[in-house]
């Protein structure tokens, strides 16, 4: 099997231009078993799936078979140099800080890690990546980032990752949680199934994706009548901290961590396939949009102390002005 495997990274999708970057990075892990490898192809398979229409930068042990070869010409397979994994992914994040104008990008690690007590890593292929060098690679970036690192471990990837215009999800919550996590397999899935569009808008948001695939994760231990060995956590208020899924009915957050501090209001408005209703909106638009989104949500938990005539008045006030926005002919 291993002389099918693709051991370097390549793109998916169109032909670049000289400035073009691809904004969705998939990274397998070093998979250690053959039963690890198979399972870790059919992640990849999924993701290659999902981001039809986008470009992609594989890295890592990738069989082209698995992802979908009608979009992967030869030149683009590119030749073995002796570049390392750690190398290639370097690479990307320093040609995604090339890009003038802010976008939005996704990384996504599926794989093992590990964690000594202080030091946590991602197992690569050749040299693994520590979380304090990847948080050190994207310190100071302009873009938005959705970050997964789906592996064993993972849980303080969160915190040297965490960044108030980040979206960072971790397989598990603690570095403690060493077993073989299988949440990036129902994550892959996830981020394109219907069943995952929990607010019916024909898209999946990044939140809709984790919330969706930790209830998959909880249901496969439930099923197999295991204790479950990982949580999967999201941060995006760039407190560093995380939120799990249990937090969240649908998308509404129904309870509050210690602190106060909300987490998934970014990631309910980052997709990998945007809404049909935002596609053409300008930027100003769309930040119009997540504040109203923003308000929504201070409504609701304003709720039980606000008059029931202003509550709905000013609910039908935020819908109204979302409508214009996104349905200019009802203006």
């Amino acid at each position: 099997m291993i002389g099918f495997l693709l051991w370097i990274g390549f793109e998916q999708g169109a032909s670049l231009g000289q400035d073009q970057v691809p904004r969705v990075c998939v990274v397998l892990g070093a998979p250690g078993e053959p039963l690890y490898g198979d399972m870790f192809q059919q992640w990849a398979q999924s993701w290659s799936e999902s981001s039809q229409g986008t470009t992609v930068q594989w890295i890592g042990p990738v069989n082209p078979a698995q992802v979908s070869p009608a979009q992967v010409s030869p030149a683009q397979l590119g030749v073995v140099d002796g570049t390392s994994d750690r190398e290639r992914l370097k690479a990307w994040i320093d040609r995604v800080e090339q890009v003038p104008d802010e976008r939005t990008y996704w990384l996504v690690l599926m794989g093992h890690g590990t964690h000594d007590g202080k030091i946590t890593k991602f197992n690569l292929q050749g040299s693994d990546v520590s979380a304090q060098e990847l948080g050190q690679w994207l310190s100071g970036s302009k873009h938005r980032w959705v970050i997964a690192v789906c592996g064993s471990s993972s849980g303080p990837f969160l915190a040297a990752l965490s960044h108030p215009n980040r979206v960072v999800i971790a397989s598990t919550k603690s570095g403690s949680e060493s077993n073989f996590s299988r949440f990036g397999g129902f994550f892959a899935q996830s981020i394109s199934d219907p069943e995952s569009d929990l607010d019916h808008d024909r898209a999946i948001s990044v939140l809709e994706a984790f919330v969706s695939a930790s209830r998959r994760t909880q249901r496969y231990y439930e099923d197999n009548q295991w204790l479950a060995t990982e949580q999967a956590i999201l941060d995006d208020n760039g407190d560093g901290k995380g939120t799990p899924a249990d937090f969240y009915r649908g998308l509404r957050l129904i309870k509050r961590s210690e602190e106060g501090k909300v987490d998934g209001l970014l990631a309910r408005g980052v997709w990998l396939k945007e809404p049909f209703q935002r596609e053409g909106l300008s930027s100003e638009d769309k930040s119009l949009i997540e504040q109203l989104e923003k308000r929504l949500d201070d409504l609701r938990a304003q709720r039980s102390s606000m008059d029931s005539r202003r509550y709905y008045a000013e609910l039908e006030e935020v819908f109204l002005q979302m409508a214009r926005i996104l349905y200019p002919a009802s203006r």
